[in-house]
């Protein structure tokens, strides 16, 4: 698979990156972008096997130094002993990518706890973990940089979607203190990078969490509420971690960086509209909970 950069190919040389939910989607984007470009990439998720077969896609694509390894990212004994295996095949961790979360589509009157709770461990917990258990090692990295990929949804609001939006927006405000506090103490930078709606990926157009609902396979078309009239790609994503971990991006640090196309500002202002057009696309398609949850980049 190719990746469209017009960045240089050494410019993270030297750097590891780590990345959680890296084995598909959004995950698996960030780690070509970077493992193209130089770094040295570990990613994590709970099936190891999908992990292995994601290694072998980005070899195949170029990627030189690429290692998978199970990681639960809501135990922190696992995400302790994920690190450890990353630092001991190569050295440390310069960037951690928390991109691993989990999603359904749901009324909030059909939300149980357990699944309320559930998104929280994975989306929110998760980035605590893994950003606790990189600690040691981006401390001496000398410019270490957490990246926590959020969501637009909370801005305003997004039909059938609360458990993420509340998850999302709690990750925005961790990720702000992590910058202040960890960049005052360590050097260390802390930005949330809120994607719009990423085509081939599970909780983007056609993907599972959403399925027809978002123009894809005959659903209702939402790039209406796209003003520049496209859904966005994994390599939109990757540029943009790209930026972010380069010395070009080392001013940045304690906020958001939205990648969306100016999405949010369009559907935001139209929710019923939204809701309708969602709520049009058949109950099969929409992924009602019933007590489980459907994992969206693990």
């Amino acid at each position: 698979m190719t990746f469209k950069s017009d960045f240089r190919p050494d410019l993270l040389e030297g750097k590891v990156v780590v990345i959680t939910g890296g084995g598909s989607g959004i995950g698996l984007g960030i780690a070509r972008a970077c493992g193209l470009h130089g770094a040295k990439v570990v990613i994590g998720g709970r099936r190891e096997a999908k992990l292995q077969e994601a290694c072998e896609a980005l070899r195949k694509d170029g990627v030189k130094n690429i290692e998978g390894f199970p990681c639960d990212v809501r135990d922190p004994k696992r995400c302790e002993d994920f690190i450890k295996k990353a630092v001991e095949a190569f050295g440390t961790v310069d960037v951690l990518v928390n991109n691993a979360a989990g999603n359904f589509s749901t009324t909030i009157e059909k939300l149980s706890p357990n699944g309320f709770n559930t998104i929280m461990q994975i989306d929110l917990m998760g980035c605590f973990n893994m950003s606790k258990a990189a600690l040691p090692y981006l401390k001496t990295s000398g410019k270490g940089l957490i990246v926590n990929i959020s969501a637009t949804l909370h801005y305003k609001a997004f039909p059938f979607q609360m458990a993420a939006s509340s998850a999302k927006s709690a990750i925005d405000v961790l990720t702000k203190n992590i910058g202040v506090e960890w960049g005052t103490d360590y050097g260390i930078r802390a930005v949330s990078v809120a994607p719009g709606p990423i085509e081939n990926t599970v909780g983007g157009p056609g993907g599972r969490v959403f399925g027809k609902m978002l123009g894809a396979d005959g659903g209702p078309d939402l790039r209406e509420f796209v003003p520049i009239g496209r859904f966005g790609t994994v390599d939109d994503i990757g540029n943009t971690i790209l930026f972010l971990a380069s010395d070009a991006g080392s001013y940045i640090n304690a906020t958001t960086i939205v990648v969306d196309g100016g999405q949010y500002h369009e559907a935001s202002g139209r929710y019923l509209l939204a809701k309708r057009k969602i709520a049009e696309a058949s109950d099969k398609e929409r992924q009602t909970h019933k007590g489980g949850v459907e994992r969206a980049k693990m």
